[in-house]
């Protein structure tokens, strides 16, 4: 690509007008400032120009392209960690970074805005959603430096600025480690509970198809506030939160916070749970629909690990310690083209 700085390419990268191409070449010129003097001068040049303001200090100047710069290359630095991973994901989370890099642009080059109340800016912030498909793990970075990966099926929402409350929604499960603050509480909004945290690291499992709520603590503390019905509890270390939809009851027990947040690292594991509430887990792990034909095989329990197991090794490993034969279905094709889920079915011998 070229050194030098189409103006209009930048001016519509900045009101939200570009192709795939134009944030490539505008993450291009970022890339190539740090290494060229000159470029960079142009840049800030640029920055000047597109403002009105001609007498911009560069030390805010670069304190502008420190900020975007690291914005680019976020994703980059990812990949050094999880080259997999990112390969995989590349395309989604550019297109999740575009509107990000487009906002923080904006928002340093125009910083003097009208004073407005928390809740107009609540009601007219911009917010960014996450999403993980089905029968894969995503790793996500918030804007204030917290972390943490989302599972399969699940959708996280989060304002591309935070104020002193930082809220996230969350449908499905992730697992956090957020960032401290002072003064700043972490608060993730589920359908039927708050999780409330300073900074720590914590599980939470909250589908729309299941019919309960997990909070697990790993490491700190967090309160716990309800939404549907009135309760209020803080949670410690390796301690376990279920929140029944159903009942309205809460159940709270001791247990490994490693075995439920084992996930993340591409294990799934099963603690002695009876078939009936893992086979939600299983479904959503490998993006399969499973029938259970007989309902006393429900009841069954299981206890094992797997770290990326085909499915039809987790299948035979399971019918070794249980009257259990299984049948994969071929995946058939949808109405417009797209394969259908694959179906597996479960009966006693």
């Amino acid at each position: 690509m070229e050194n030098k700085i189409d103006n209009k390419i930048l001016i519509n990268f900045l009101k939200g007008k570009y192709s795939y191409n134009d944030y490539l070449k505008v993450k291009d010129w970022f890339n190539r400032i740090e290494k060229n003097k000159r470029i960079k001068e142009q840049m800030f040049s640029h920055w000047e120009e597109l403002t009105e303001v001609g007498n911009s200090k560069d030390d805010s100047l670069q304190y502008i392209f420190e900020k975007i710069q690291y914005k680019i290359l976020l994703e980059e630095k990812k990949g050094l960690k999880k080259k997999v991973i990112w390969n995989f994901y590349r395309n989604a989370a550019a297109i999740l970074l575009i509107p990000i890099l487009a906002f923080s642009l904006w928002f340093f080059l125009f910083p003097k805005t009208p004073q407005v109340s928390n809740n107009e800016i609540l009601t007219t912030q911009s917010w960014v959603e996450i999403n993980a498909p089905e029968g894969a793990r995503v790793e996500f970075f918030l804007p204030d430096s917290t972390f943490g990966w989302l599972n399969s099926g699940s959708k996280l929402k989060y304002p591309i600025v935070f104020n002193q409350h930082r809220k996230v929604n969350l449908v499905g499960e992730a697992y956090f480690e957020v960032k401290h603050r002072e003064l700043s509480d972490f608060i993730v909004s589920v359908a039927d509970l708050n999780v409330k945290v300073l900074g720590t690291k914590f599980n939470v499992s909250a589908y729309s198809d299941d019919s309960f709520t997990d909070v697990v603590l790993k490491e700190g503390k967090v309160e716990i506030e309800g939404n549907t019905c009135n309760f209020n509890q803080i949670l410690s270390s390796d301690e376990k939160l279920t929140f029944n939809h159903d009942s309205k009851s809460l159940n709270l027990n001791d247990v490994d916070a490693e075995h439920y947040t084992a996930w993340k690292d591409g294990y799934l594991i099963i603690e002695n749970e009876p078939l009936g509430q893992v086979v939600g887990r299983i479904e959503r792990w490998y993006n399969i629909e499973i029938t259970i034909q007989d309902e006393i095989l429900k009841n069954y329990r299981f206890k094992a690990t797997f770290k990326d197991e085909p499915l039809a090794e987790v299948l035979r490993l399971l019918a070794l310690t249980t009257p259990i034969r299984y049948s994969i279905e071929k995946r058939d094709f949808d109405s417009d083209g797209t394969l259908k889920r694959r179906k597996v079915t479960l009966k006693l011998t």
